[in-house]
C-alpha cells in the first residue's frame, strides 16, 4: 500500500511532537537560545519601525516642499568652518520681500523665535514665542482645535493677537476657555484667537505644543529679532523643490554680491537633510544589533544540531526497526528534520510573542518610546527560524536516514 506524501508529513509531525514532549526539559533548553534571538530581532524591528514612523511624521511637520533659508549651513552640522560662516550676514527684510517674487515659490513666511515668560492671572510659563505670517500653518500643515490663525490683515498691521499651543493652553488656563482672553508676554498683552491641536512629544523633534505664535510685524516691533530671522519658502509642487533651491541661491547670491568663486554666505536647509542623516546614523546601529541577534540564533542552531545528534544516537534501535519494516530514507529524514524545525518554530513563536510584548508594554509606560508592528517582523521570524532549523537539522536527519537497518539494530 503506497503512503501519500501528506500522510508521511503528518506521521513525521506527530512522531516529532511525541519526541519533544518526552524530553520536555531538553527541548525547552534547546529552543531557549532561539527564543532569545528571535525576541531580540522582533523587538528591534518593532521599535525601529516605530521610530522610523515617528521620525518621518516629525520631519513631515517641517514641510515636505519647504526650504528654510537661514544664516548658517545644514541642520545636520559637522564640518562647518565657524571662523568663516559666523561672518555670514543675517537675513534682511529686503531679502524676505524679494523671495516672494520667485516663479517656483507658492508661499513665503518669516520665522523668528525667542523664549519669553508668559502670564495669565497668577499662572506663568516660559514659552517659545514665534513671529511669523498667516501662511505658516498652511506650509506646516498645522491644525487648530479652537479658533483660527491670525489673518493677513492682522499680520500686516502687527495686531496684538496670538495662537497658543495645546500645552500652553492646558498650563495657563487648565479647564477654562482660552479663546478671547488676553495674556501678557514679556510686558506686552496679546489676545488669544486660536489654539493649536495637540502634536505630542517626540524623541526626535521639538513640539509646537509649547509655542505661541504672533504676527511677525508685532514681534519685530516689541522684541526686535532681525538678526534671528529665517525665511520659509514653499515650492508650488514637491517635484519643484530643486528648481526652487537654485532660484533662491541665484537670487540671494546676487542680492548679497557673492562672487562666483566664493561659497554661499547663507544656508538652504530642508527636511530631507535631516531624514538622510537619520537613516545614515541608524543603518549601522540596525546592522550591528541584527548581527548580534543573528549570532544568538547561530548559537541556538548549534544547540539544535547537538541535541538532534544525541537524539539520533538514542533512537538507533527505533530507526533500525522502522527501516527493517519498510520505512524509506525519506520517512526518517522528514521525521528528524521536522523535529529540528519544530524546536526552532516553537522557540521562534515564543520569541515572537516576547519580542512584541516587551516593546509594546515599554511604549505604554514610556510614551516617547515608539512601537510599530510590521509585516517585516513576521517574515523575519519565520525565515530565520526555518533557516536555522533546516541548516542545523539537516545533518542529523541525513545521518539518521543513511543508517542501514543492520547497523542501527546493532546498537539495541
Amino acid at each position: 500500500m503506497k503512503i501519500s506524501f501528506i500522510q508521511i508529513i503528518y506521521e513525521s509531525f506527530i512522531s516529532s511532537l511525541n519526541s519533544l514532549w518526552t524530553h520536555k526539559l531538553r527541548s525547552a533548553l534547546t529552543f531557549l537560545s532561539i527564543t532569545i534571538g528571535v525576541a531580540t530581532i522582533i523587538a528591534i524591528v518593532s521599535i525601529i519601525s516605530g521610530l522610523d514612523k515617528q521620525v518621518a511624521e516629525s520631519f513631515a511637520s517641517l514641510g515636505s516642499k519647504v526650504l528654510y533659508v537661514e544664516r548658517f549651513r545644514s541642520w545636520t552640522g559637522g564640518g562647518q568652518d565657524w571662523s568663516r560662516i559666523r561672518k555670514n550676514p543675517p537675513l534682511t527684510q529686503k531679502e524676505l520681500v524679494a523671495l516672494h517674487n520667485l516663479n517656483s515659490a507658492e508661499m513665503v513666511a518669516p520665522f523668528v523665535r525667542i523664549t519669553r515668560k508668559t502670564f495669565w492671572k497668577n499662572n506663568s510659563l516660559d514659552v517659545d514665542l514665534i513671529g511669523t505670517s498667516w501662511e505658516y500653518p498652511q506650509m506646516m500643515h498645522f491644525d487648530l482645535t479652537d479658533g483660527r490663525f491670525f489673518s493677513y490683515g492682522e499680520g500686516k498691521k502687527g495686531k496684538p493677537v496670538c495662537v497658543i499651543g495645546s500645552e500652553v493652553a492646558k498650563t495657563l488656563f487648565d479647564y477654562e476657555e482660552p479663546l478671547g482672553k488676553w495674556i501678557r508676554i514679556a510686558g506686552t498683552s496679546y489676545k488669544i484667537v486660536g489654539v493649536m491641536s495637540h502634536q505630542g512629544r517626540s524623541i526626535s523633534m521639538n513640539t509646537a505644543d509649547d509655542d505661541i505664535y504672533i504676527p511677525y510685524n508685532s514681534f519685530i516691533s516689541h522684541y526686535g529679532g532681525r538678526r534671528r530671522l529665517k525665511i520659509l519658502v514653499a515650492a508650488k509642487k514637491a517635484d519643484q523643490i530643486d528648481e526652487l533651491r537654485e532660484e533662491i541661491r541665484t537670487l540671494l547670491r546676487g542680492l548679497r554680491g557673492v562672487k562666483p568663486s566664493k561659497p554661499d554666505n547663507f544656508a538652504l536647509n530642508s527636511q530631507d537633510q535631516l531624514l538622510d542623516a537619520y537613516k545614515k546614523s541608524t543603518t549601522a546601529l540596525w546592522s550591528a544589533i541584527i548581527a548580534i541577534a543573528a549570532l544568538s540564533l547561530f548559537v541556538g542552531g548549534l544547540g539544535v544540531m547537538n541535541v538532534m545528534l544525541i537524539t539520533v544516537a538514542e533512537r538507533m534501535r527505533e530507526i533500525g526497526i522502522r527501516k527493517a519494516l519498510g520505512a524509506q530514507r525519506t520517512h526518517i529524514l522528514l521525521q528528524f528534520l521536522l523535529e529540528a524545525l519544530l524546536q526552532c518554530w516553537l522557540g521562534g513563536l515564543l520569541g515572537f510573542i516576547i519580542g512584541i510584548l516587551l516593546p509594546f508594554l515599554a511604549s505604554r509606560i514610556v510614551s516617547e518610546l515608539p512601537f510599530s508592528l510590521s509585516i517585516l517582523s513576521v517574515i523575519i521570524a519565520i525565515s530565520f527560524t526555518s533557516f536555522v532549523g533546516i541548516c542545523f537539522g539537516i545533518y542529523p536527519a541525513l545521518k539518521a536516514a543513511k543508517l542501514s537497518p543492520v547497523e542501527a539494530l546493532r546498537y539495541g
